[in-house]
């Protein structure tokens, strides 16, 4: 038998942020993997960018999809808005002030510098060998290029580890995965891509 539910804050859960949509075979399995879910978005700290969830599982087709409407970022934000930078001896020590972009500004150095370049003195603090001060303000941030490789790893670690075959789509801030064990089927990946297209226009109830 085939069960649904659309969940809303604050009815199901208080004040949480993310809306749920269930839909499956299997009651227990579809509020298991809910929670799961929200669990993993929690520890994670992304929770407040997830806007809606879309879970479709059949353990009887052994298919699995999930979908994410990820809210959208207020755009590119240069290192000067969130940091102080001071040439130094050799480049430039970071203090940063807003705290929320410490990870994403450790990986844009990381990724432009080199690990080698970049050593994280504190939890906040951060000096860059060779790069003057100038050139790191002027470092734009890419806050939706982070927000995706979150949400990716957090449905990474949601997905059953048996369902190996899995295809992706993204497209309008909408991350979905469809899993299964056994072979991909045309019919698994055009529910997918229906599940995915409600998610950028919801059906009216």
């Amino acid at each position: 038998m085939e069960w649904a539910r659309r969940c809303s804050p604050p009815a199901c859960w208080g004040e949480k942020l993310v809306e749920f949509e269930l839909e499956g075979t299997e009651k227990y399995a579809l509020e298991s993997y809910q929670w799961l879910l929200e669990r993993i978005l929690i520890d994670m700290g992304i929770s407040t960018m997830v806007e809606r969830a879309h879970l479709v599982i059949r353990p009887d087709q052994t298919l699995f999809i999930i979908s994410l409407k990820v809210k959208q970022s207020g755009g590119k934000r240069p290192v000067h808005d969130i940091a102080e930078t001071e040439t130094q001896e050799g480049g430039t020590y970071i203090n940063i002030k807003d705290e929320s972009y410490a990870p994403r500004l450790l990986s844009t150095l990381w990724r432009t510098y080199g690990r080698e370049r970049v050593q994280q003195l504190t939890r906040l603090e951060i000096f860059v060998d060779g790069v003057p001060s100038e050139e790191v303000s002027d470092m734009k941030l890419d806050p939706d290029e982070d927000v995706r490789s979150q949400l990716l790893d957090a449905l990474w670690r949601l997905l059953p580890e048996g369902l190996k075959i899995r295809q992706e789509i993204y497209d309008h801030e909408i991350m979905t995965i469809v899993a299964t064990e056994h072979g991909m089927t045309v019919d698994f990946i055009k529910e997918a891509e229906k599940v995915h297209k409600k998610m950028i226009v919801p059906e009216e109830d």
